[in-house]
């Protein structure tokens, strides 16, 4: 069932034709032309073919493609103001077209058609060559991607100027980590340029490409106006973290009395071109001003749990009138990259207390999809499978995921979000490609890839695991600056 230069058909059983349990049909076929869905008819059902059930496909709206799990390296799940040095410390050198490449088979095969990938450069100086090599890596999978450029001018050691932290530890720690993280950093103008540059050289008809400030903590004033102003001249998207932990919020707290969000408009940063992720420690007054610029918010629940972030008010955003989004971020709850277990998750959270309700499934499955995909391109969807939407879509065989269900109380849409992982898709399309077949990437070698991968990082573990001594220490002297909240 690849995709031909005329039209391809694809029979559905059972059709998810929007976010809505009332909007499964059945018996139709699906017309795909030039990436796009040329017809969606009734027609006879068809004697001996398979099975399906069709929905459309979803987008992870925040991540960071890391193929080599934090854990099999020994970055363990911590709070994530001491978890993120080991996450970037530890971390073997690997080539980073197999880290994502790894990455983007493991999000295709779970159902994703397109992501943000919020580039961790292994060099900083190699940044160019990580980008292209990323952008490679989503084409041979067949995702459409966001390529967020990743924008720092402060703060590389904790939320404060790096010789604070640097005081707190021994004159050989001290030159260790000025080597390792805290050298001279382009300039704000440089930074900018550099997002040019990339997207110059990487940007295609499936790759776009964004100013990717870490947040407010790490983007001094200067960066973020200029990123806001090249974003208002160029209408490219930006995509920053914000508000992940509470000692963030304190941290925005003592240093915007006028509110960290109505800075961020003061700057020019909200618009409906921004995406801001986790927003865990977000206050329900603060989301007016971001829905009254259109912003979106990409929730990662999964990584929430594990760094002991909180768990995001995603009912008061939608309350609001934010846009949601989803994301894996990487970190999700089994290890494992899978979006419909992370958008289970998700639903499972926010779906409401006791008799207090939440969000639908509805709000859940358009997040997933509508929303996501304009966190990644700035599309206009609705996240409905009729002609002329893109044809990004699953299809699950129906006898593995629901076949044993007998009542006509639960619907396809209590089967999906109820128990859906990537075990029970037999395809995935992105553009009117077929990407994903019977559990297998077609556009890679995916096994030969993860060999590969684990085979540099096992070369390279010795090297990183040198560096844990000086780790600790600095892990010690980040919890103790962290424990004095007049440091915040």
């Amino acid at each position: 069932m690849t995709a031909t230069s005329g039209t391809t058909q694809i029979f559905a059983h059972r059709l998810l034709a929007g976010a809505d349990r009332a909007a499964v049909a059945y018996n139709r076929r699906i017309g795909i032309r030039d990436g796009t869905i040329s017809d969606v008819h009734e027609c006879p059902a068809e004697e001996g073919s398979p099975p399906r059930f069709v929905t459309p496909a979803l987008a992870n709206a925040h991540d960071h493609g890391r193929g080599l799990s934090r854990l099999a390296y020994g970055a363990l799940d911590d709070a994530l103001e001491v978890w993120i040095a080991g996450a970037s410390a530890l971390h073997p050198p690997v080539d980073p077209y197999l880290l994502a490449a790894t990455a983007f088979s493991r999000m295709a095969r779970s159902g994703v058609a397109a992501t943000v990938h919020c580039h961790m450069p292994q060099r900083f100086d190699r940044l160019m060559d990580e980008a292209r090599a990323v952008c490679r890596a989503a084409e041979d999978v067949g995702l459409r991607l966001a390529f967020v450029v990743p924008m720092v001018d402060r703060h590389r050691l904790a939320y404060c100027e790096d010789e604070k932290i640097l005081a707190l530890l021994g004159e050989a720690d001290r030159e260790e980590l000025r080597t390792r993280w805290a050298g001279p950093l382009p300039s704000a103008a440089e930074q900018v340029d550099m997002v040019v540059e990339i997207a110059r050289q990487c940007e295609s008809a499936s790759v776009n490409v964004q100013f990717g400030p870490y947040g407010l903590e790490w983007a001094s004033d200067d960066l973020l106006c200029r990123v806001a102003e090249a974003s208002a001249a160029t209408g490219r998207r930006v995509h920053m973290h914000c508000q992940e932990t509470h000692r963030q919020r304190a941290w925005a707290d003592n240093r915007f009395p006028g509110g960290f969000v109505a800075h961020l408009d003061d700057l020019g940063l909200l618009s409906p071109r921004l995406t801001l992720a986790h927003c865990v420690w977000l206050r329900p007054e603060e989301c007016d001003l971001l829905a009254e610029r259109g912003v979106t918010i990409a929730v990662n629940s999964s990584s929430n749990l594990r760094l002991g972030s909180g768990i995001a008010p995603a009912v008061e955003f939608a309350r609001r009138g934010v846009r949601l989004a989803v994301g894996i971020d990487a970190l999700s709850i089994d290890d494992d990259d899978d979006a419909l277990r992370e958008l289970r998750l998700f639903y499972r959270l926010h779906c409401g207390n006791s008799l207090d309700p939440g969000l639908s499934a509805a709000d859940v499955l358009s997040a997933a999809t509508a929303s996501g995909f304009r966190a990644i391109d700035g599309s206009e969807r609705d996240g409905t499978i009729e002609a002329a939407a893109p044809a990004d879509l699953i299809l699950f065989d129906w006898d593995r995921l629901g076949g044993d269900v007998i009542s006509f109380r639960t619907t396809e849409v209590d089967i999906l979000l109820g128990r859906a992982t990537r075990d029970h898709i037999s395809s995935v399309w992105s553009g009117g490609c077929e990407i994903v077949r019977d559990g297998r990437v077609l556009g890679l070698d995916e096994s030969a890839a993860i060999d590969e991968m684990r085979a540099q990082a096992a070369a390279g573990a010795n090297a990183a695991n040198a560096f844990i001594p000086t780790l600790e220490r600095y892990r010690a002297a980040l919890r103790r600056f962290y424990e004095q909240e007049e440091s915040l």
